[in-house]
């Protein structure tokens, strides 16, 4: 299956209430021209997709928080599934697309012996799930959604034949982080709004 169509999948899954967070990967570029609703925080360097995403889910026990991670990405720091399992975030749904490749560069491990499904089990996140259709993604998508977790999916993808570009302006940088803050100030369970909690800081 292609990341593109799941990522399609996704889009039409997700909410304004949901903070997500993407790998700084293909993810990133697709993402970004599907949903512009929410926060997102796009692009994140690799290796802090999970911890980034888990503090969000410590930071905001009510929402929803999905981070749309890649296998390089979450090889640079497997051992942040290990803090998520004993964190016990329930609202942290990790999605993980697998296509065994660091982008143009080669192979990853997951091309030969590294089973990340198996990985998350071992640090100790009982829900857990590898998906090898798009007809088993939707389904199991929604479910983590809708569900108590945290919950780690692998989706197992084709590996991209052509480089995807996102809009710079958009995707990247000051102008991203800002509409990401932007979006976070407004939720009203924004600790700065908190009732007895003291004001955010200027």
């Amino acid at each position: 299956m292609k990341r593109s169509d799941c990522l399609e999948q996704l889009a039409l899954l997700v909410n304004p209430d949901m903070l997500t967070v993407t790998s700084l990967s293909t993810n990133t570029p697709v993402w970004s021209q599907l949903t512009t609703a929410g926060a997102n925080f796009l692009g994140v360097n690799m290796g802090l997709c999970v911890p980034f995403a888990a503090g969000l889910s410590v930071a905001f026990p009510r929402r929803t928080v999905l981070a749309i991670d890649s296998d390089g990405s979450l090889m640079v720091d497997p051992g942040a599934l290990i803090t998520v399992a004993d964190a016990k975030p329930a609202n942290l749904v990790i999605l993980v697309f697998d296509n065994q490749a660091y982008a143009r560069m080669g192979p990853t491990a997951t091309s030969r012996v590294a089973d990340l499904e198996k990985i998350a089990q071992g640090s100790g996140i009982r829900k857990t799930r590898t998906i090898r259709s798009l007809e088993e993604f939707g389904p199991a998508v929604t479910e983590a959604l809708d569900g108590a977790g945290p919950t780690f999916l692998v989706a197992k993808v084709e590996a991209e034949t052509a480089r995807v570009y996102g809009d710079p302006r958009r995707t990247y940088g000051r102008a991203m982080r800002e509409v990401f803050v932007d979006s976070v100030l407004r939720f009203p369970d924004h600790w700065g709004k908190r009732q007895g909690s003291p004001a955010a800081p200027s």
